[in-house]
């Protein structure tokens, strides 16, 4: 019990406490969420995820692994949200809502943080290509799932994905290093260390706007179904985690990194989806935060597990 609350006080709640004060200061100051996403998903981040790819040892056949648990283990979860929504009788918008929160997690704005304070940086560098893959399902998979199978959700996902920063920054990351540029030479360091610099901000203002983003949802209908995908995000994923890591062949830092951002709640994208598309933007809401407000018991047990 003792390395639980450990577990929980050390890696959870400095989470929390940041995720606290965005959620204090979207209330006293009312400040424009939209702005401050926007500059962290087109600067911040991008940085955080070229700096972590450039500076760590990974390996590309180890990226690859990362990139195919993240893809396998959403679409696992996917299947089940769409058993789930058919045991519950849905409709087809509460069904690509319920869909939405299964699939798609809080990695960055949340598992980042968690994993850096869980474990290490190059825990940190494999969350990374986790995020990013992920990132690339919800601007692809995502937006058709939230709207629908026509022509215009696959265009609308083309043109999405196309704009995806943190994708850009993952090419650069990979060519620099397959071209074996040395970062660290006097030439490009100062580069390296003012895309280092920004990449240090990306995880505590994420934290920051998710408290701001929640601070702004409301809980209010729909609690069988989200309960239900609270469960499915919070208890099933994870096991779906740990066999996905066996089979892929996930060891070492890479598995406890992959399995611990697969287990986060669901991620708030999802609630703009949803609300974007008419996909039940209710339910998704409700989600969100129950899953993110039960989120610290779950996780303490994850990381203790895999520690």
């Amino acid at each position: 019990m003792n390395e639980l609350l450990g577990i929980l006080a050390h890696d959870i709640l400095p989470i929390f406490i940041v995720m606290g004060l965005g959620f204090a200061f979207d209330r006293r100051f009312k400040p424009d969420v939209h702005s401050l996403t926007r500059i962290t998903f087109y600067i911040f981040s991008p940085c955080l995820v070229f700096s972590s790819l450039v500076k760590s040892e990974l390996a590309g056949a180890e990226m690859l692994q990362i990139a195919a648990f993240t893809v396998g283990v959403s679409l696992i979860m996917g299947l089940l949200g769409l058993a789930a929504s058919r045991l519950l009788r849905l409709d087809a918008r509460a069904t690509a809502g319920l869909v939405l929160v299964c699939m798609f997690v809080n990695a960055g704005n949340y598992g980042l943080g968690v994993n850096l304070r869980a474990f290490n940086e190059e825990a940190l560098a494999r969350a990374v290509v986790y995020f990013t893959t992920s990132t690339l399902l919800v601007y692809t998979l995502g937006v058709w799932v939230a709207a629908g199978s026509d022509g215009s959700g696959w265009r609308t996902a083309l043109r999405r994905t196309l704009a995806v920063p943190p994708m850009y920054a993952a090419v650069a990351a990979i060519l620099v290093r397959a071209l074996a540029i040395d970062m660290t030479q006097p030439a490009l360091e100062p580069l390296l260390a003012g895309i280092d610099l920004a990449g240090r901000a990306a995880i505590p203002l994420m934290l920051a706007i998710l408290g701001m983003q929640l601070s702004r949802t409301s809980v209010t209908a729909h609690l069988r179904p989200s309960a239900v995908a609270t469960g499915l995000r919070l208890v099933v994923a994870p096991v779906i985690a740990w066999g996905a890591a066996a089979v892929i062949g996930l060891s070492g830092v890479a598995r406890q990194a992959s399995i611990l951002e697969a287990s986060m709640p669901a991620a708030v994208i999802n609630i703009i989806l949803a609300t974007e598309y008419h996909a039940a933007p209710a339910l998704v809401t409700n989600a969100v935060i129950v899953s993110t407000l039960c989120s610290p018991i779950t996780l303490t047990l994850v990381i203790a597990l895999l520690k």
